[in-house]
């Protein structure tokens, strides 16, 4: 299938699960979203004003900035993200998910908008708002969208306590929460790895890289260094491995170098030529 088709049916069904989620679960519980989306439900619940219309209004000058600081192709498919959740906002009106528990509220709310916004984000693009000011922080600072879209839908929250009271901020507090944490993970988490940054004698660095290549099949970059206590030369050997992974290289460093410096950071996504690794040219 052609990618910009694949991406096209993406974002449409991306979309879709949104709206359920605002108008099975939100707009019933009475509780906001994120985003444009928030906005447009506080009003709604407010004036009854329509949520579709709303949610193109409010996109205007965002698109405005997008056109400035991103891409074109993430512009076109976020507009069509954006056209497609206020339509689909419109099909999906009369749906009703019917919940009692607020446990249960939260979790479909929150697991229904997070994974169509990461299967959206996959296909770089957006459905407007907030993702448009989500994205471009991303783009110049590296900050997780999820975390941004957290982040600014906090203070929408904050007006919703002194609004709808605190149970319903609350609720909407919690079903964001979880909403931001499946986007990170729809978008980026079957690809977590793990960076291990090993520091050794030049003596035994060469036979550490040497086995970690040859056992774990990984590739290992080895910088020369100077320590800064001792001033006695040293090796940093730097390598990307999955979780299951890192017993194994810390095993191969302890039978070299008992008192090698290892340290292991949390990587979302490792992109470039290696065994699980994004291809760059599907990320440029």
């Amino acid at each position: 299938m052609n990618s910009k088709i694949k991406s096209v049916l993406s974002i449409l069904f991306g979309t879709l699960l949104m709206s359920i989620a605002i108008n099975g679960i939100l707009v019933p519980n009475h509780m906001l979203s994120g985003g444009i989306s928030g906005i447009s439900l506080f009003l709604h619940f407010l004036f009854g004003w329509n949520l579709s219309i709303m949610n193109v209004i409010f996109n205007i000058p965002l698109f405005i900035l997008a056109f400035i600081f991103l891409k074109k192709q993430f512009i076109y498919f976020s507009l069509l993200g954006m056209i497609s959740l206020s339509l689909w906002l419109e099909v999906t009106s009369g749906i009703v998910i019917p919940t009692n528990s607020p446990l249960t509220i939260i979790l479909v709310a929150g697991l229904l908008n997070g994974v169509g916004m990461g299967i959206i984000f996959r296909n770089e693009a957006s459905v407007g708002g907030t993702d448009i000011i989500a994205k471009i922080v991303n783009k110049f600072f590296s900050i997780s969208m999820g975390n941004v879209i957290l982040a600014i839908n906090m203070l929408i929250m904050l007006t919703a306590i002194f609004t709808f009271g605190l149970d319903i901020a609350i609720l909407t507090a919690a079903s964001m929460f979880i909403s931001s944490q499946t986007t990170n993970y729809v978008v980026d988490g079957l690809n977590r790895r793990r960076t291990v940054s090993i520091i050794t004698s030049p003596d035994v660095g060469q036979e550490i890289a040497q086995d970690i290549m040859d056992k774990m099949h990984r590739g290992v970059t080895i910088v020369p260094a100077i320590g800064g206590y001792t001033h006695q030369n040293k090796y940093i050997l730097y390598a990307n491995v999955n979780l299951r992974e890192v017993a194994k290289v810390k095993n191969i460093v302890s039978s070299h170098d008992p008192h090698a410096f290892v340290t292991v950071s949390d990587v979302a996504q490792v992109i470039g030529n290696g065994r699980g690794f994004l291809p760059l040219e599907q990320n440029t």
